[in-house]
């Protein structure tokens, strides 16, 4: 079971709102200056956006693993076509809000897998043995 976003934003925002409390009531008990709680606040903003940023990094590359697989599906589709004489079945969106990549690979690969198993093998089992 699952918690919906908007309550996950909620309990982070609590967390780090009680985290910024907490290190609030150190730094009194400490005597840290507010330069010193600046720059530190400073420094945890620098290495939140350093995770943030990373954490985008690797979900573009998955982006863009996915259109790569999205076009290799393609590529094959048209070798497979080409090669046995077929026209090739457009059944990419040209419109891209009709679905998301994830939904668009997977409507490749049924078509591919089928396309495969019956124009890859051979057709004449004689033929392909050589008789």
């Amino acid at each position: 079971m699952s918690i919906p976003l908007n309550d996950q934003l909620s309990q982070a925002e609590s967390s780090c709102g009680s985290l910024l409390y907490e290190l609030q009531i150190i730094w009194d008990e400490v005597g840290e200056t507010e330069p010193d709680r600046d720059r530190m606040l400073f420094e945890l903003e620098q290495e939140y956006l350093e995770v943030y940023r990373r954490k985008v990094d690797q979900v573009n590359r998955s982006r863009a693993q996915l259109r790569q697989a999205i076009t290799n599906c393609e590529v094959e589709l048209a070798a497979i076509c080409s090669t046995i004489g077929e026209r090739l079945v457009h059944i990419r969106q040209s419109d891209r809000n009709v679905g998301s990549l994830k939904e668009e690979h997977a409507r490749f690969l049924p078509q591919l897998e089928e396309m495969k198993k019956h124009h890859i093998e051979p057709r004449n089992p004689e033929a392909y043995f050589g008789q």
